[in-house]
Formats: structure tokens, sequence, C-alpha cells
């Protein structure tokens, strides 16, 4: 439980960043979190921080409150060759790793899962919050590890509260670096992700998922910081072809066009008026940074814009 001095700061950070308190809160178990996997590496895998919440702590180039850490379990370059009943059993091992880092913290480990043979797993840790429940928040933290070929050069950052980040001479935790993935690699897997899932919503092959509006402010901040670069255009055409062979069952469509249903996906942002509603409110409630935060209109010909010239690489 936090004492007064910390609801202190979370309180003045929370009134500068214009953000309510339980997000400030929510943040400083999130920086916690990471921190304490920030080392956590065996003979076999090290993590590398990817998702939303590393462009806003690691990368800064996004201004938003992300709940979810997401990690990538990278195989470490080894002389020895790993069979495939060996490797599951490391990845076993290293699963194990991580969960008893997280036992030395101040929160409960909730719900576990684990898929694919143990090259998914998902947990949910449930924080001692002070502040009544906010339904636009997880009641919980969601961390996802998975484990993945890492495209572009990964670089080590610091990681800090939003507390650290706008007060002055405030150390909550002891500095420590993080292995990141790049933005270019991120955010061409959110472009994807965003343009292969709001038309599976609309296909009833996935369920609603509010939150996936994120990925259009992530984009636009990342377009506006020229964070975009060939990287990011050359890589487009691998993750959309992994996504179709992953995706066949549970999306025919896709996988037989997916530029087809990515121009579906664009269609339904621009004409389908809850996604509006949800990118408003989610700038008025996560973001903390109004002023270079653009319209939604601009935001979806940008995200267009993008498309068009990724389209252009899948066609050749």
């Amino acid at each position: 439980m936090l004492g007064k001095p910390l609801l202190e700061l979370i309180t003045t950070t929370g009134e500068i960043l214009e953000l309510e308190d339980l997000v400030i809160e929510k943040d400083y178990y999130v920086a916690q979190v990471i921190n304490a996997l920030s080392k956590v590496e065996n003979d076999y895998f090290r993590l590398v921080f990817c998702g939303g919440t590393c462009l806003a702590k690691a990368h800064k180039v996004i201004y938003r409150m992300s709940e979810d850490i997401d990690f990538k379990i990278q195989i470490k370059e080894i002389d020895e060759h790993l069979s495939k009943t060996r490797l599951l059993k490391e990845l076993k091992i290293f699963r194990s790793l991580i969960q008893s880092k997280l036992t030395h913290l101040d929160l409960s480990i909730g719900n576990t899962v684990v898929r694919n043979e143990g090259q998914y797993s998902r947990i949910e840790l449930d924080y001692p919050s002070v502040f009544p429940f906010n339904s636009r928040l997880r009641p919980h933290i969601l961390l996802e590890f998975t484990l993945s070929n890492i495209r572009l050069a990964t670089s080590s950052l610091p990681i800090k509260t939003l507390i650290e980040e706008t007060l002055e001479n405030i150390i909550l935790f002891a500095p420590c670096f993080t292995h990141c993935i790049s933005v270019n690699e991120t955010a061409i897997e959110k472009w994807a992700g965003l343009t292969r899932r709001v038309v599976a919503i609309e296909r009833n092959y996935h369920p609603d998922d509010e939150t996936l509006i994120r990925h259009v402010y992530d984009l636009n901040a990342i377009k506006q910081a020229s964070k975009i670069d060939e990287n990011f255009f050359t890589l487009a055409k691998t993750i959309v072809s992994n996504d179709a062979k992953q995706f066949k069952n549970q999306h025919p469509e896709y996988a037989d066009n997916p530029s087809e249903e990515i121009k579906q996906s664009l269609s339904l942002l621009k004409n389908k008026l809850i996604w509006k509603a949800r990118y408003q409110e989610f700038i008025e409630t996560m973001v903390y940074d109004n002023i270079n935060t653009i319209d939604y209109e601009t935001a979806i010909a940008n995200i267009e814009h993008i498309s068009t010239k990724i389209m252009g690489f899948l066609s050749e």
C-alpha cells in the first residue's frame, strides 16, 4: 500500500499532467514491474520490452498512460543447438524465473494463461489501489510474453515513472536500463494489428476491443516525432505475411487478400462513428500532451497515407 508522501506525489503529478490520480498510481506499479523484470535473462533467453508502454516509457515518443506491459522473449545466439523439446523445457524454466521476480513485489499474481506450448503467456497482476475503480482502466496490470524473432536492432533505455519524469529530484526506483525493441518495429506491428483487427471485429472474428484505438494515436505520435523510416515500410511485407499465415483459420479473408481487408479496416475507422468516439475519449482520459494531439479526421487521413505506401510494398 502506498504511503502518504507517495500519494501526495501522485496528486501533484496528476494535477500537472491533468490526469486522474488512479492513472498516476497505476503507472507507478507498471514502472515497478518493468524495473523488476529489466534484468531477467538466463543462458538461453532475454526479455525485450515492446509495445505501447515501451514507446511511452522508454522511447518517449508517445505521451499517454499505457497500462499493459509487453515483452518479447528473444532466443540468445548460442553455440548449442536446442531441440524443440529442450527449447520448450528451457522456456518453462524461464517462465518460472519471471514469476519468481514478480512474487517479490507488493502485487498479487492473478489469472495466468500459457498457450502455444509455452511460447505465449499472460499474467494478470493485481495491485493495491487506494482510488475508486474506473472502468477506463483495467483493475489489474496485464503482462504478455511472446517468444518471437526480433528483426531490427534493439537498444537499452532507462525506465521512469510519470512522477519521476514530471517532478524534479524524485527517485522512486534505482535507475536501471531495459532492452527495448525499436520504434519502427513496434510501429509496424501496431499498424498491422490495427488494420487487421478492426475488420476482424466487424466480422465477429474477434471480440470488440475499445482500446484498439490507441494504435491510431500512437502511429500519429510516432509520425509527428519523425520516427518512421524506410525500415518501417520494408518490414511491413514480412509482418503482414506472417499475420496472414498465423490467422488464416480465424480470418481467412485476410489470408487470401490482406490488402482488401486493410482497406475495409480503414473504411470502418473513417466512417463508423464508434471509433471516433473512442478516440476522443482516449485522448481525454489517457493522453497528457493535448497540445500536439490531432483531431480524428486528420489522424485517420495520416493512417490512410501510411497504408497506401505500405500496400505499394505489399504488391511488389
